[in-house]
């Protein structure tokens, strides 16, 4: 595997907004600030400002322009300058285009009426606002020296003790030695009370003791948390015992805004390989699991200034989650021969009787139908699967009022990532960077046709007036993904993506499941108001192997230089390769390696043309991209290709040989 810090390129992006008056300007055209049209010819180009640390942009416009030539058998730098002009302006040529396209217009007569189509209107709750202050903070010093002895756990929820006593809340401040040269702290999981803020020198390093806790005396082997997790807001001692009140006012940053402390999920968590039981399917992964930050039934909380060494660990660097029972996300019954959707919880019989797995228990009762089926009300109105089933409240206990932001994050796994909002509301997440896995993720459960998170329903759980900005990701799946699975989701923005080496830029899903009309419970979900702008940006600087780390959705977009290399590396002709031709990562046997497809996957949409069936059945929804500026930058081009997509549609999805993937689009 390469190492990927050869890669990072540090950038500050200029803001490039261009307004969209598609209602009353014809595609094509755009209007300056005097209102003046102008057509594409008149486009201007826009300078890029680099940082002090970033690779100067003359110095890589030949290196640049040589790597993408290698598949276009151009010969000459003008030859390429003067095609790039004619197709998607890649940066090294100096020229940029704009790109307007919005929702593909559907007549009101074909909206659907078993989904929820409004926007977000629910009580303006905010950000993150401090609301502790402490003139005298605990301060704690790491040990003098660091052995397999050192175990700080229990001295720092000592101080969060005292901390959340204090009148205007406290503040633990994690140095390092004083006396010594160790800057480590060893911890196992630290349960986060209110009204507390942990504030990290930023050459400190927090080490998860992962392992430790199964071989050191002092550790506790029976308790996965204290494996698995570093530090949690909000999470309940277990299912059977949630808590009452939400944990609020909690914040873990570093003494210095400008500079970022050190998570250490990688020194205690080897690589596990093995079979995975249950979700998206079987085969080896890494089984290990590192959670540095869990947010759950938390109020007015920030996690910021944080640096993650993971190791394709299977799970969020931080995550925001239900709180929840865990038990059957829906009052119904589905995993018999015989659906039953019921009014009331499903109760199992007791211990002897001769139907245990049926919900025989009297205060189980059938939702009335009519005779085509309906679900109906007490006046016999008709009431859509999507509301009439009744769903588990716990699955509602989700982060609100929060703030992510200035979090990298170093080897994360292929099918996680960064930061990933399961559940929550009014949370902002900035600058966030990721090498290998995905920057933001914002999706419920993992959508098997079993799934809790899922079978809650349209609201518990879902996720509302998130708002994602300055994403990066290099030798990853994507930097932003965004799927709805059975949610309504409302009021999300993305601004400003790059990605580099990766498969795309962003990734928007419809929901997806394996049954439909079987499996009532599990409706289609959707986002509404979602709004995509600034710069959303896809750069190819490696051209002689892939190292994006994608999962299986992205070989549904593979570009033809991607198969053309697979035809080449496996012998075979481009109509013979298959997903078993591509290599694997380190994530495991389910994760790929590629080269970059394309900008934007644009999956809750048929094409630019067509949205798709926007029922509970099926899930499809609009997006306007009108505001985003749609960057390529040196994507390799096939001899026989004049330019690639800026986006890619659920009807551009085919199998690596090429062949239309009708059961992937349908799914």
């Amino acid at each position: 595997m390469r190492n990927i810090n050869n890669y990072i390129v540090n950038m500050r992006h200029k803001k490039l907004v261009i307004a969209c008056l598609l209602a009353i300007t014809p595609l094509g055209v755009y209007a300056d600030s005097q209102g003046q049209q102008h057509g594409p010819s008149e486009h201007r180009s826009h300078g890029w400002q680099f940082d002090g640390q970033s690779q100067q942009r003359d110095e890589s416009e030949s290196r640049r322009a040589d790597y993408s030539n290698k598949w276009r058998g151009h010969k000459s730098a003008g030859k390429k300058c003067n095609k790039h002009r004619k197709h998607h302006g890649h940066r090294h040529c100096k020229f940029e285009r704009y790109f307007c396209q919005g929702i593909p217009v559907v007549a009101e007569e074909d909206l659907p009426t078993d989904t929820d189509l409004s926007g977000y209107e629910g009580e303006e709750i905010g950000f993150f606002e401090n609301k502790v202050f402490d003139d005298e903070p605990e301060v704690l010093f790491a040990s003098d020296s660091f052995d397999e002895t050192v175990n700080d756990t229990t001295r720092l929820k000592k101080a969060l003790r005292f901390a959340a006593k204090e009148e205007n809340g406290g503040v633990v401040v994690l140095r390092a030695s004083d006396s010594g040269t160790n800057n480590r702290y060893s911890l196992a999981h630290i349960v986060v009370p209110s009204n507390v803020r942990i504030e990290v020198e930023p050459d400190v390093v927090l080490e998860m003791r992962g392992i430790k806790e199964d071989t050191y005396p002092t550790g506790n082997p029976s308790n996965r948390p204290n494996r698995q997790f570093l530090f949690s807001f909000g999470r309940s001692i277990g299912p059977s015992k949630l808590s009452a009140e939400r944990t609020v006012n909690v914040q873990i940053t570093s003494t210095d805004p400008s500079r970022n402390f050190t998570v250490d999920a990688r020194t205690n968590m080897p690589y596990n390989y093995g079979e995975m039981q249950g979700g998206n399917g079987g085969g080896l992964v890494n089984l290990t699991r590192a959670i540095p930050f869990g947010l759950f039934y938390v109020e007015n909380f920030s996690v910021s200034n944080v640096t993650i060494e993971d190791n394709h660990t299977e799970s969020v660097s931080v995550q925001m989650f239900a709180d929840a029972d865990y038990k059957d996300g829906s009052y119904t019954y589905r995993f018999g021969s015989a659906p039953l959707y019921l009014q009331d919880r499903y109760v199992k019989n007791p211990e002897g009787s001769p139907s245990l797995n049926r919900p025989m228990n009297p205060v189980n009762v059938t939702i009335p139908t009519n005779e085509n089926g309906d679900f109906i009300d007490d006046e016999g109105n008709i009431v859509p699967d999507m509301f009439a089933i009744q769903r588990n409240p716990t699955y509602a206990r989700t982060p609100i009022k929060g703030s992510v932001k200035n979090i990298k994050s170093i080897n994360a796994h292929t099918g996680y990532g960064v930061v990933q909002v399961y559940g929550g509301d009014w949370i902002e997440i900035d600058n966030i960077e990721a090498f290998n896995g995905i920057g933001v993720r914002v999706e419920a459960g993992n959508g098997t046709n079993k799934d809790n998170f899922n079978r809650s329903g349209p609201y518990f759980s879902s996720a509302n007036k998130i708002k994602i900005s300055n994403v990066k990701v290099t030798n990853g799946f994507t930097g932003v993904w965004l799927k709805p699975h059975s949610k309504i989701m409302k009021d999300i923005t993305v601004e400003n993506i790059e990605a580099i080496d990766s498969g795309s830029a962003l990734l928007v899903g419809k929901g997806s499941f394996a049954c439909k009309s079987s499996c009532r419970d599990l409706t289609r979900g959707r986002i509404n108001n979602l709004s995509v702008s600034g710069d959303i940006i896809l750069r190819q600087t490696v051209y002689d192997e892939p190292v994006a780390e994608v999962g299986n959705v992205a070989t549904y977009f593979m570009s033809e230089s991607n198969r053309e290399y697979l035809a080449e590396q496996t012998g075979k002709t481009i109509t013979e390769i298959s997903r078993a031709d591509i290599d694997r990562n380190l994530s495991g046997s389910r994760w790929y390696l590629t080269f970059p497809a394309a900008p934007i996957l644009a999956l809750s949409q048929l094409s630019a043309t067509e949205i798709g069936d926007q029922s509970a059945y099926e899930g499809f929804y609009g997006v306007d991209y009108c505001n985003a500026n749609i960057i390529q930058d040196g994507l390799a081009l096939t001899d026989g290709e004049k330019s690639r997509p800026d986006i890619l549609y659920m009807g551009d999805a085919h199998t690596p040989n090429g062949e239309i993937a009708t059961d992937y689009i349908n799914k």
